[in-house]
């Protein structure tokens, strides 16, 4: 009996083996014909990245698998950035054993399947950087051991699934920049474990869960760009390990909870561009490890606290574009890490605290649109780093610090639309980063200083509205990656030189309101990127030069009163872009060019006060039926009759033809012109009777002038229906009723 006990015990061991062999056989065919499902489903393997998948080769070998050493069986799949295309086969779900899956930066499309929920023992869930589409499957809630889900920058929408709150072992979340919609789920605050959670630049809406403060061991939070609003919550100062606050560019109103004060692990807080109001928290000053802190593009209205001066280690401090009142804190002087300094458009008022001279590391200083006043601090020039100052549209006064120019490594110089007097300081020429200057609308004098024009990367010279004097020189030339040249309105003399024309990246020149003389350089024609051209105002003579059509780019022309002669080049007309021209106020001759009428998209055109003559162009008002803004061709010579074309000017909103010698009768079309608020036909020799049924349609008008004509009959019923019309004058008529 013995014998045979031994002999059964052997044989039903050797039944056990052959089972066990048995189902690891069928769990390593399972496994394999999933890996080849997921490699049916490949499209395109452009670097052959899977070409070693094969029979041959045994299947823990191929590329990107990874095998238990014990059991064999597969527990990784890690092919990121492989240039991969194709779908994600649900066969993967068949590999019960699976921790890991890893296609990170490929191009696969479609959905994420379902069936992933099946593998159980997975850790990491990587599909970030691809182009799958459809919603997070439901599915991937069953997966408690998982600790990684990064499902960011592809293009999926719906929700993220409530589901997903049974992954308790989650350590971090992503699903950036998607498609997603719907609300954060209220169980949020299940994942215990969470340290990184990742939403931004995606569609959420709702309010930030409350259940969030039990996150305790969240160090980033990022749900920016997105359409959050609600509050944000005071559970948040519950997360003391939180590192980075990221919840701009969202809906997000009421204050900033006190709270925050109490996560002193913060270094990262950014809430800018969200509609949150009240007091800037002094507790935020507690936050000892702040090296960025964000706010601006809100609605805070109070003063900024001093206790921000506790925030050593601050790199950035940003409030601008809030109602921020009070004084600069002299305090902040004291962060000397500082390296951006942004308090523009607030209501901040007072002076420029000396102790921010101290900020030794300031790269970025911006001060601009508050009610700041007093001088510029003399020693602006121990802030040696700074690479942009900003303190325009404020109250300065005094002249602009000869420190400055200590400042070698400035490439923003924006001092515009204060008070300043004095004159530019000499050494800008050392400042070879230079792109931005502009002093404009302030009231300093002087010349330019000729060390200005060494700034070769110059892009923007703006000394506008000032009282400058002197010429400019031919070393203007020299600026050749200027963009904007602003000069107007100061008491500038001489020529323009023609140096001007070597500045081919031009697109805006304003020299207009000054005293500049001779003739306008043909050098101009050269400016191909030129699209405003602004010399009004000043003492050129001569012609219009031709070649001025080879600037195609122009947009604007600008030469009004000057005392330019000759006849209106018919090559204007090759200015395409045209959309206003103002040649007003000169001594121009001959009759309006009939090509005008090709200047298609013209708002603005002002011939007035010239000395032209002949009839009216019907070509030309037939073609400039887009015209929207107003035509003046006031104050000249012009003959012939108002052509009927005229109510073709649907859009047009103002009409001068006063003071010509107009003939003949107003023609009937004038009621074409719908949105007129302006004629003005004073001055001329019209006669007949004023049309009737015109007014009825010119219901927007506001002036009306018909004054010193030789009009009769009775004055039209429907004037009275002109219900907007504030100026009337029909006299020196032969008008009756």
């Amino acid at each position: 009996m013995g014998f045979q006990n031994v002999v059964l015990i052997l044989v039903l061991l050797c039944s056990l083996v052959d089972t066990n062999v048995s189902v690891e056989e069928t769990s390593f065919r399972v496994e394999i014909e999933a890996l080849k499902g997921f490699k049916g489903l490949i499209s395109q393997d452009s670097v052959g990245v899977l070409s070693d998948w094969i029979d041959e080769n045994h299947h823990c070998n191929w590329t990107g698998i990874s095998c238990d050493p014990l059991s064999n069986r597969v527990v990784s799949i890690s092919l990121l950035e492989k240039q991969l295309k194709g779908e994600i086969s649900p066969f993967l779900g068949n590999i019960s054993s699976l921790r890991v899956i890893d296609l990170t930066s490929n191009s696969f499309t479609g959905l994420i399947p379902s069936q992933l929920g099946r593998c159980l023992e997975l850790n990491e869930l990587v599909l970030y950087n691809n182009s799958l589409s459809g919603s997070i499957p439901r599915e991937l809630g069953y997966l408690s051991n998982l600790q990684l889900l990064d499902l960011g920058e592809n293009r999926l929408n719906g929700s993220i699934p409530d589901s997903i709150c049974n992954c308790t072992s989650l350590e971090g979340l992503g699903v950036i920049l998607n498609n997603l919609t719907g609300m954060i789920p209220s169980c949020i605050g299940n994942l215990a474990n969470l340290q990184i959670f990742t939403a931004y630049t995606n569609k959420l809406d709702g309010s930030i869960p409350l259940s969030i403060g039990k996150l305790r061991n969240l160090q980033t939070l990022d749900l920016s760009q997105n359409q959050l609003s609600g509050v944000i919550p005071s559970e948040i100062g519950n997360l003391l390990e939180l590192q980075y606050l990221q919840l701009m560019e969202n809906k997000i109103g009421g204050n900033i909870p006190l709270e925050l004060g109490r996560c002193e692990k913060l270094v990262s807080l950014n809430l800018y561009t969200n509609q949150l109001n009240g007091s800037i928290p002094s507790q935020l000053g507690d936050l000892l490890n702040l090296q960025m802190l964000r706010l601006y593009n809100n609605m805070l209205s109070s003063t900024i606290p001093p206790s921000l001066s506790k925030c050593k280690s601050l790199t950035r401090l940003g409030l601008s574009e809030n109602e921020l009142i009070g004084q600069i804190p002299p305090e902040l002087g004291n962060l000397r890490s500082l390296e951006s300094l942004t308090l523009h458009s607030n209501n901040l008022s007072g002076r420029i605290p000396a102790s921010l001279m101290d900020l030794t590391n300031l790269t970025y200083f911006s001060l601009s649109f508050n009610s700041l006043e007093g001088e510029i601090p003399r020693n602006l020039g121990s802030l040696h780093n700074l690479k942009d100052l900003i303190l325009s549209s404020n109250r300065f006064q005094g002249s602009v610090p000869s420190s400055i120019t200590n400042c070698i490594h400035l490439e923003n110089i924006t001092l515009s639309y204060n008070r300043l007097t004095g004159q530019i300081p000499v050494g800008f020429g050392s400042m070879r980063n230079l792109t931005f200057f502009s002093v404009g609308a302030n009231q300093m004098s002087g010349s330019i200083p000729e060390d200005l024009y060494n700034c070769t990367n110059l892009q923007t010279l703006d000394v506008g509205r000032n009282s400058f004097t002197g010429s400019l020189k031919r070393s203007i030339g020299s600026l050749f990656r200027l963009r904007r040249l602003h000069m107007h309105a100061n008491y500038f003399s001489g020529s323009i030189p023609r140096e001007i024309g070597n500045l081919s990246q031009l697109f805006s020149l304003e020299l207009g309101r000054n005293k500049f003389s001779g003739l306008i350089p043909s050098e101009i024609s050269k400016l191909s990127s030129l699209q405003g051209l602004a010399l009004g105002e000043n003492f050129l003579e001569g012609q219009i030069p031709e070649k001025i059509s080879e600037a195609k780019q122009l947009v604007e022309l600008q030469l009004q009163l000057n005392r330019l002669t000759g006849p209106i080049p018919d090559d204007l007309s090759k200015l395409e872009w045209l959309s206003y021209l103002d040649l007003h106020g000169n001594n121009l001759n001959g009759s309006i060019p009939r090509n005008l009428g090709n200047l298609s998209r013209l708002s603005k055109l002002d011939l007035s006060s010239n000395h032209l003559t002949g009839s009216i162009p019907e070509t030309m008002l037939e073609a400039m039926k887009n015209m929207q803004i107003y035509m003046n061709l006031s104050n000249n010579v012009l003959s012939g009759s108002i052509p009927e074309e005229l109510g073709g000017l649907e859009m047009v909103q103002a009409l001068d033809m006063s003071n010509n010698n107009l003939s003949g009768s107003i023609p009937i079309t004038l009621g074409g012109c719908k949105n007129l608020m302006l004629l003005d036909l004073s001055g001329n020799k019209l006669s007949n009777r004023i049309p009737a049924g015109i007014f009825s349609e010119l219901d927007l008008l506001i002036s009306l002038n018909l004054s010193a004509n030789s009009l009769s009959g009775e004055l039209p019923g429907d004037i009275t229906t002109l219900e907007h019309l504030s100026s009337l004058d029909f006299s020196r008529n032969n008008i009756s009723g």
